[in-house]
C-alpha cells in the first residue's frame, strides 16, 4: 500500500508543478529598420536634427557623446548677458587690457576692439555672435560678474537648469580646455532656448553690425556674421558658398581638437528645424560644418512632411480577454498624431501588446503602444486603447481557470490517472483477495 502512496504522490506533485507554469508574452520587437539609401557623405562625427516646435527628432548619430563645443560656447555667455543687462543698447562697458588678456596669444577669434574703446554691451553681443570674437565674451563676463571664473559660474548654474547634463563650461569663449565639453543634443536645448528670446534671434540672423564710432575706430567697428556670409549670398565673399532655403541663423566654431561645429536653425518644409552637427574637417579653412548643414537640410526638404501618421480611431485588431465571457476587445489608436514622415514607405509601425488582458476593462484603457518609425529612428508613440469595456465574469473565471490550468495539463492528467489504475490493477493480481465463505 506504501508503494501505491509514493506512485501517486510523485505524479500529482509532477503535475502540480507543471499546473503552476503561466506563460505570459509580450510581442518582440521587429528589426532595425534600414536607414535611408541616398544619405549624403558627411565631414563630421557626430550631428542631431530634430523639430524645433514638436521635439520630434529627425536624426541621431552619436548625439550625446561628448563633443569639445568650440564657439558654441558663446551662445550661452550672450543669452546670459542679454538675459542680465537690462538696457543693453545704452550699457557701456570700457574695453580693457584685463579683458584681451591672453587672447591674441591664443589666437582666438576677436572682434577687434581694442583697450579705450567704449561699445555698448548690445555691440560685445553682436561681436559675441557675428565675428565669434573672444574678446566680447571676456568682456561680457568682467562687466557681469568680475572675472572670467566667476561668469563661468554662471554659465554651468544655467546649463544644469535647462537640463543640459552632460556639458560642462570652464570658459567663455571656447577655446579648447579638456574639461570644456558638452554633447550635440545639449547645443541643440541650448539654441533652442536662445531662439525664444528676440534679441538673441534678432542677432543671430543679422548679416552685418556696426558700432558707434570708438576711440581707434572713428567710423565705428564694422563685423560680419561668420556662418550667414556663406549661405544664400547673391555676391559671396568667400570661395565657397552655400545654397540653403530657409536657413535661418546658427554659431559655428573650430578648435584644433574639436574641429568644425555649428548650430543652426531653419524652417523648411514650414516645419522648424534645430541642428547640431561637429566635429567635421575636410580641407584648411573649409567650412565643413556648414557644409554639412546644407546637405542635412537639403535632404531633409527632398525626404519628409509633416503629415498625419495615424488617426483616432484606427483599428489594430483583437485582442483576447481573460476571466470573461463577454469576448475579445478591439484595440484603436487613442488619439490622431501629426509628425514630420518621409515617403510611405519608410514609414513603419510596431505593435505592442500583451498576449492577453484580465477583465475588468475598461472602454479607452490603455491596452498597449504602437511606435511610428521614420526609416531607423523612432519618430513617435501613440497609446493603443480598447475600444470596449468588459466585466469579470464568474463564467469567465471558470473557463480561464480550464483554459490556462486544466486543459494544457489534461494530458498529464489522464496520464497519470491510468498510471495509478495501472498500478492497482497489477497490485491486485499480485494479491487477489480471499473467496467470501
Amino acid at each position: 500500500m506504501k508503494k501505491i502512496w509514493k506512485i501517486m504522490t510523485a505524479g500529482m506533485l509532477v503535475l502540480a508543478m507543471t499546473g503552476c507554469r503561466q506563460d505570459t508574452a509580450v510581442l518582440e520587437p521587429e528589426e532595425t529598420y534600414a536607414a535611408p539609401e541616398d544619405f549624403p557623405d558627411l565631414f563630421c562625427d557626430y550631428y542631431y536634427l530634430k523639430d524645433s516646435e514638436t521635439g520630434q527628432v529627425i536624426l541621431d548619430h552619436r548625439s550625446e557623446e561628448q563633443i569639445f563645443p568650440a564657439s558654441m560656447t558663446k551662445m550661452m555667455t550672450a543669452i546670459l548677458a542679454i538675459e542680465r543687462i537690462p538696457d543693453p543698447e545704452n550699457t557701456v562697458i570700457p574695453f580693457t587690457e584685463e579683458m584681451l588678456a591672453g587672447l591674441v596669444e591664443a589666437n582666438a577669434n576677436r572682434a577687434g576692439f581694442v583697450p579705450g574703446d567704449e561699445p555698448t554691451a548690445l555691440d560685445y553681443i553682436y561681436g559675441d555672435l557675428l565675428p565669434s570674437g573672444a574678446d566680447c565674451s571676456r568682456a561680457l563676463a568682467f562687466y557681469l560678474a568680475g572675472s572670467e571664473e566667476a561668469f563661468v559660474e554662471q554659465m554651468n548654474a544655467k546649463a544644469a537648469e535647462l537640463g543640459m547634463q552632460d556639458t560642462h563650461f570652464v570658459n567663455t569663449t571656447g577655446l579648447h580646455e579638456d574639461d570644456h565639453y558638452s554633447t550635440c543634443r545639449d547645443m541643440a536645448v541650448l539654441l533652442n532656448y536662445c531662439m525664444q528670446n528676440e534679441l538673441f534671434r534678432t542677432v543671430i540672423t543679422t548679416e552685418i553690425w556696426r558700432t558707434e564710432p570708438l576711440a581707434h575706430y572713428r567710423r565705428g567697428l564694422l563685423m560680419q556674421n561668420y556662418v550667414l556670409l556663406y549661405i544664400n549670398q547673391e555676391d559671396p565673399p568667400f570661395s565657397y558658398e552655400f545654397d540653403i532655403p530657409g536657413f535661418i541663423g546658427g554659431k559655428s566654431g573650430y578648435t584644433i581638437e574639436g574641429q568644425y561645429t555649428l548650430a543652426s536653425c531653419a524652417e523648411i518644409n514650414d516645419i522648424p528645424l534645430t541642428m547640431v552637427n561637429a566635429h567635421g574637417y575636410h580641407i584648411e579653412h573649409y567650412p565643413a560644418s556648414i557644409s554639412d548643414a546644407a546637405a542635412l537640410y537639403h535632404w531633409f526638404s527632398e525626404h519628409y512632411e509633416r503629415k498625419e501618421a495615424v488617426s483616432a480611431g484606427q483599428d489594430f485588431g483583437p485582442l483576447k480577454v481573460r476571466e470573461s465571457t463577454e469576448g475579445d476587445i478591439r484595440v484603436l489608436v487613442s488619439d490622431s498624431m501629426t509628425l514630420d514622415l518621409p515617403e510611405e514607405e519608410n514609414v513603419h509601425y510596431k505593435v505592442i501588446l500583451p498576449d492577453s488582458v484580465t477583465a475588468p476593462v475598461a472602454e479607452g484603457e490603455t491596452v498597449g503602444t504602437l511606435e511610428i518609425y521614420a526609416y531607423d529612428t523612432l519618430a513617435g508613440t501613440a497609446d493603443l486603447v480598447s475600444a470596449e469595456s468588459r466585466t469579470r465574469t464568474a463564467g469567465g473565471v471558470l473557463y480561464t481557470f480550464a483554459e490556462e490550468r486544466i486543459i494544457p495539463e489534461l494530458p498529464g492528467i489522464l496520464a497519470v490517472l491510468a498510471l495509478m489504475i495501472g498500478v492497482i490493477f497489477m497490485l491486485k493480481r499480485e494479491h487477489p483477495g480471499k473467496p467470501h465463505s
